[in-house]
């Protein structure tokens, strides 16, 4: 952890579940493909299809640890949860773009869910979702 007592979260200015997140090598301009907020599976309980998960945060202080936990509204069961970086602030005012690439979700049910992304345990944002069954005519 940052030898910084008591230091500030950063902020998030973005947090989306997409399919796809590239960055053109010459401009550095991100794409975000195919904005997800509903997952449609054939069966449950059963995994997600991979997905990544977009964070834009800013004006943090040194280091963070983050982690990502994914939570069912219903009982509030914790179903996911993994540390996946550590957040380096060069600077005050830096942004930092993270992309983080998940292969699968394991979901018990249809329902609500909640994506919570931690920094250094702290809540920093929360994101929701829907699980649902795909209907035979979605497919």
């Amino acid at each position: 952890m940052d030898s910084i007592a008591n230091k500030p979260l950063p902020h998030c200015k973005a947090f989306l579940i997409c399919k796809e997140v590239t960055e053109d090598e010459e401009t550095g301009e991100i794409s975000l493909y195919a904005l997800i907020e509903t997952f449609r599976q054939h069966t449950f309980p059963g995994p997600t299809a991979p997905f990544v998960v977009f964070l834009q945060v800013y004006d943090g202080i040194g280091r963070y640890q983050m982690s990502i936990e994914a939570n069912a509204l219903d009982d509030d069961a914790s179903v996911a949860r993994a540390t996946v970086a550590d957040l380096d602030f060069p600077e005050r005012l830096a942004k930092i773009d993270i992309a983080i690439p998940v292969d699968s979700v394991y979901l018990p049910r249809p329902g609500r869910y909640e994506l919570l992304v931690f920094v250094d345990g702290q809540e920093l944002a929360r994101q929701y979702f829907n699980a649902e069954i795909q209907d035979v005519e979605q497919q």
